[in-house]
């Protein structure tokens, strides 16, 4: 596994534990996030942001979160690894469900510089609101 993989891994396993506090350390300063689509509307910039996002509205509306990556590629030339994920998910809403989705993550000087998220965000918003 290489550095660029392990760091998407342990990403992933901050959003399992839901453990906001623990994104700091592996995002760039000048980190971004994307989900187009998402109930909970990303574009954001800078590691702070990122952080506060997971911590104030993505984590608190759900009760227990799991996502299991089922392949990573990595282009190291571009410093870029792409996951394809699916998750198991238990929202407040009592309405648990499962997605399935994919993030392409550029690294910057070994930190997550930029993730872009893309799943299907209609499953996502029947079941999460």
């Amino acid at each position: 596994m290489t550095d660029n993989e392990a760091l998407v891994r342990k990403m992933v396993d901050c959003y399992c534990r839901m453990d906001a506090d623990g994104l700091g350390p592996l995002l760039h300063p000048d980190a971004r996030h994307s989900a187009p689509g998402s109930d909970f509307g990303t574009d954001l910039t800078s590691r702070p942001a990122v952080v506060d996002y997971f911590r104030k509205n993505v984590f608190p509306s759900f009760d227990k979160v799991n996502f299991e990556i089922v392949f990573l590629w990595e282009d190291r030339e571009h410093d870029v690894v792409v996951g394809e994920w699916r998750s198991h998910i238990w929202p407040k809403t009592g309405k648990e469900y499962g997605n399935t989705g994919a993030f392409a993550i550029e690294i910057k000087n070994g930190s997550i510089y930029w993730v872009r998220e893309y799943f299907d965000t209609e499953k996502a918003h029947q079941n999460v609101n």
